[in-house]
Formats: structure tokens, sequence, C-alpha cells
């Protein structure tokens, strides 16, 4: 658990584990599992994420951290949970590794990644107070913790759109020292940064 004092409230977190899942459900089920993806949209296939429901979602992201295969960290606000970054291996997150336009770029790069930012969510109470900033610096901290290395993210650039995209935006992590290293279709800005 790390904490540190912010302007309106004492700000902590805690590594995703089976410790932690009840905070992060709880968190989910206020936003009906983020659209009903549970954070799994990004460790699943396209075809295995579209054949399960919301529930089944829930579940098997439950699984995956009972088995140690995904990880993140919950923010807290004054003991409340009100935001999460997830991160990980960058081989779990299966989507990414299958997009073409990632294996396209993969393919001629030798630079291989070690980790991988994949969401970035804030509580809507708590939207509007700088809170995703924080709660990316938690997930980049924990990856720190355990070895760093070569890190992705993948914020969306969408034109005429002012609220970031659950990926971030592109300033929020080149505040934290992310450069842009390609586009990766109409919408996706590929960032990497060695932690």
């Amino acid at each position: 658990m790390k904490q540190s004092d912010i302007v309106d409230g004492r700000w902590s977190s805690a590594l995703m584990g089976v410790d932690a899942w009840s905070d992060f459900d709880r968190m989910f089920q206020k936003h009906k599992g983020c659209g009903g993806c549970w954070c799994t949209y990004h460790l699943c296939t396209y075809p295995e994420f579209e054949g399960m429901t919301r529930d089944e979602r829930r579940e098997a992201h439950l699984e995956m951290i009972k088995a140690g295969l995904t990880t993140g960290v919950v923010c807290y606000l004054d003991d409340v949970p009100v935001g999460w970054c997830q991160f990980g291996p960058a081989d779990i997150f299966r989507h990414t590794n299958r997009k073409r336009t990632y294996q396209k770029f993969d393919k001629d790069n030798p630079l291989k990644p070690d980790w991988r930012i994949t969401c970035i969510f804030v509580d809507k109470n708590y939207r509007g107070r700088g809170l995703a900033r924080k709660v990316l610096a938690e997930g980049i901290a924990a990856i720190k913790l355990q070895g760093g290395g070569v890190t992705e993210a993948f914020p969306f650039v969408i034109p005429d759109k002012k609220i970031p995209e659950y990926t971030g935006s592109v300033e929020m992590y080149q505040a934290e020292g992310f450069e842009e290293v390609t586009k990766l279709g109409k919408y996706i800005v590929l960032m990497r940064a060695v932690l």
C-alpha cells in the first residue's frame, strides 16, 4: 500500500489480487462493469470477448486474477475505491498481440515490450479532479517495483473529442516520459517508455 496526500483527501493504492477484488468489483458494479467489459477486452481474443456475457466477463477476470494472469492497481481516496489502472506483462494482452496493425509494427521492430498499460479508470463521482493522472502514476510505480522495462500504452486520439478514452491521453503519458512510436490504425497511438 502506497500513500500520499492530495488536496482533498488521502490517496492510496493496492496491487490487484484476490484481496483487492472486492473493491474493484464494487467500483465496477457501480459502472455496470464499465460497459460490461470488466477489463477483459485486451486479455481475450475478440471472438472470445464477444462470446461472453457481461457476467461471464466478470467471472473470467476474477479467475485470471486468482491464477495470477492479470494485474493492475486499485486506487483509493480516503479508503474509497475511486480508480483502476490495468497493466501487466505484454504477452497476456492477447487482443493486442493478434491485432494486424500491431503485428506489422512488431515484425520489423527489434525492441520487444515487457509491460503494457491498457486501462485507466476513475469513478464517475470523482472525475474532473486530475485523478486519472494519479491512477496512471500508481500503475507506473507498480511496474517499476516489479522490475520495470519497456512499457507500452495505447491512447486514442479522436478528433474533436475532448474527454480522453479509457486509455488515457497522449499528454498524460508524455508527462510520465512516454514517447510516441507510431499510429496503429486511425485513432490509436502506440507510446513507449523504459521504466
